[in-house]
C-alpha cells in the first residue's frame, strides 16, 4: 500500500483501497472480504445516474461507504466512464467529504453514518436471501409512499452487516432471489424508475 501510493505521489491514506492490486494488506483489515472493489461500486453508480428520472430530481443517488459516511450525487452529475478515473474522483471525495473541491459541489456527504442520514425512516433493503419477493417497480412505489430509501449491497461478498440490518424495515429479493451482481440490481431499479 505504501510503495502504490508513493508511485502515485499522495499519501497512503488517500489511496483508494482496491483488491487487485492492495489484496495481500486487505487481509489485516475488519471485513476484509466487502471492501477494496471500487469497481462494483463504479458499474452500480453509471446504471443509476444519467437516467432521466434521476436528471429530473424525481430519484435521488447515495452512497453509503465502508466508515459510515453517506454521499448525495446531485442530479446532474456525470461520472467518469473510465475507471480510473472514477477511482481518482471517488478518493478525492473520500478525502474532501466533496467533489470538484471548489464551487457547486456534485457529490458531497450529507450524514457521517447511515442511522443519521436515515433520522426516523427506516430502508427498504434487496438482497437474494430475503424471504419476501417484489418487483422492482413495486419496491420503488413503496419507497415513493413510505419515503423510505431503497438499499442493496455493492461489496463483492458477504450480506449487509447487523448494523445496517438493524436500520431496515422490510428486506426483498427480486428475480426469484437469482444471485445478481449488484450493477445488475442497479440496472434493474434504473429500468423501473421509468414505470413510476
Amino acid at each position: 500500500m505504501v510503495r502504490w501510493a508513493r508511485r502515485l505521489g499522495v499519501r497512503p491514506e488517500e489511496t483508494l483501497l482496491d483488491a487487485g492490486i492492495h489484496w495481500k494488506a486487505m487481509r489485516s483489515l475488519d471485513s476484509w472480504w466487502r471492501r477494496g472493489r471500487p469497481d462494483i461500486v463504479h458499474l452500480s453508480l453509471l446504471n443509476l445516474t444519467e437516467k432521466r428520472p434521476v436528471l429530473e430530481g424525481k430519484v435521488e443517488v447515495y452512497l453509503h461507504v465502508q466508515d459510515g459516511r453517506v454521499f448525495a450525487l446531485a442530479p446532474d452529475v456525470r461520472l467518469p466512464k473510465n475507471y480510473e478515473r472514477f477511482k481518482g474522483l471517488m478518493a478525492q471525495v473520500l478525502r474532501l467529504n466533496r467533489a470538484p473541491p471548489e464551487g457547486r459541489a456534485l457529490i458531497w456527504k450529507v450524514a457521517d453514518s447511515l442511522d443519521g442520514f436515515l433520522g426516523n425512516r427506516k430502508l427498504i433493503l434487496l438482497s437474494e436471501d430475503a424471504r419476501d419477493e417484489a418487483d422492482p417497480v413495486e419496491i420503488l412505489r413503496e419507497s415513493e409512499r413510505t419515503g423510505d430509501p431503497v438499499g442493496f449491497g455493492a461489496f463483492p461478498r458477504g450480506y449487509f452487516s447487523e448494523g445496517v440490518k438493524a436500520l431496515a424495515s422490510r428486506f426483498y429479493k427480486i428475480r426469484k432471489g437469482e444471485p445478481l451482481k449488484a450493477w445488475d440490481v442497479a440496472c434493474a431499479l434504473a429500468n423501473a424508475y421509468y414505470q413510476l
